[in-house]
Formats: C-alpha cells, structure tokens, sequence
C-alpha cells in the first residue's frame, strides 16, 4: 500500500490494472489486488457448500415434475415459486453427504399410512395396504416414488471432495383405488445401485384431484440400504 501525493490533474477513484486507488481521510491511497479471493475450504464450509448441492439436485428432480412442481406452487410456503419452496424446506433436512428420510418430495399434506418397502436383487418393491390408507388419499390417481443411494464417508479417512450420489424420480398412474385391497409396484434399480453404494433410500408420496381440488399426501420416507 503507498500514498500518493495530488497533483493539478486532481484526485481520482478507482482501479489500472492490478492496483486500486481510493481517497481516505484526504489522502490517495493506493494497493494491489488480490490474486484471487480465497475460497474457505473448512470441513463447515465444506459440508454447507455440499448440503446446499444436494437441496439444489433434489429440487430440481422434483420440480421437473408437473404434477409436483404444481403442488409446492399451491402450498402456502413463503417463497417466490415452487423451485425456492422445495429449496426451503429441504434444506432443514439434508445431510452434507446425502438425504434424509426427512427431506420431502411433497409439502405438508395428508399423513401417508400402510406403505411398506422391500428391497431385493436390485428390485424396489412398494406396498399399499389400501385398508389403512387415508380415505381422501382414494382419489389419488399418481404415486411418486424418489430413490436415493449414496456411498458413506469411512470416518477413518480423509473425507471425499464431495458427495457420491445418484438420485431419480419414478411415478406411476393409479385407477380405481376403492376396487382393490393392495398395490405393488416393483422399481428395477440395477442402472442406479452402481458399485460403491452402500445407502439407499426412497421417499414416496400420493397425490389426486378431489372435488376439482388437487389433494397431495405428505412424503413417507424409508431408509431401505
């Protein structure tokens, strides 16, 4: 840093080069820019910087959805659009190195019951026992179904640069729920569990036309890895 004296051109403001000027307390003021503003590589930071990734992924597969991305629209979450909203109230839930069975693919809704998961050979199988489903979920015509696996940090070594992840949406049409006592539904998952996964989760919701009203369950989540 140095001080220039003035001259008859007068004083000035502002930046030649890689040099920065600035008048302070009457005097002219110069110093270098810095090479390159420092990025904090802290394992906090870290972990923010990975969280916030992942919120960002997971909204970005939801709201690519129509169905979806129309249901966060018609909650009463405060944000400016259905993308902000799923950012905001996933981001309480996500780890730094995956999702949560907390994280959510709807808002708030009707409690979802009677689901049961299974996992086998690559296969994700989903139950409805429909006898234990909310009746206003009877009109549900869609079944969302997100899967999630991850690979675990070994805390015995060095942390990886950033999270190993894959994440996916599958939904399926619904018809006639009131005629049937169960579904099933079986997700072939071999293109996704690639090797080095050792978590998996799936995150499932309901959601239909009632009355002309647009009826959503909340998310049942279930850790199946």
């Amino acid at each position: 840093m140095a001080v220039i004296k003035k001259n008859i051109l007068g004083t000035f403001q502002g930046s030649l080069s890689d040099i920065i000027l600035r008048e302070r307390n009457g005097k002219l003021i110069a110093y270098t820019k810095p090479a390159k503003q420092k990025v904090s590589k802290s394992q906090a930071s870290l972990n923010a910087r990975y969280k916030f990734a992942l919120t960002v992924a997971l909204a970005r597969e939801i709201n690519g959805n129509k169905t979806l991305s129309l249901i966060w629209a018609k909650s009463k979450i405060k944000a400016t659009n259905s993308y902000q909203k799923l950012i905001k109230v996933n981001s309480a839930f996500t780890e730094p190195y995956s999702l949560t069975i907390k994280n959510k693919i709807t808002p708030d809704g009707i409690l979802l019951t009677g689901i049961a998961i299974q996992f086998n050979n690559n296969f994700l199988e989903i139950t409805i026992d429909l006898s234990k489903l909310d009746r206003q979920l009877i009109k549900s015509n869609k079944l969302f179904c997100l899967v999630h696996f991850w690979k675990s940090n070994d805390h015995k070594t060095k942390r990886p640069n950033k999270p190993v992840f894959i994440l996916q949406l599958f939904n399926f049409d619904l018809s006639d729920l009131e005629k049937n006592t169960t579904l099933q539904f079986l997700i072939d998952l071999k293109n996704l569990n690639k090797p080095g996964f050792n978590n998996g989760l799936a995150l499932i919701a309901l959601a239909g036309i009632s009355d002309n009203k647009l009826l959503w369950s909340s998310t049942f989540g279930h850790k199946f890895i």
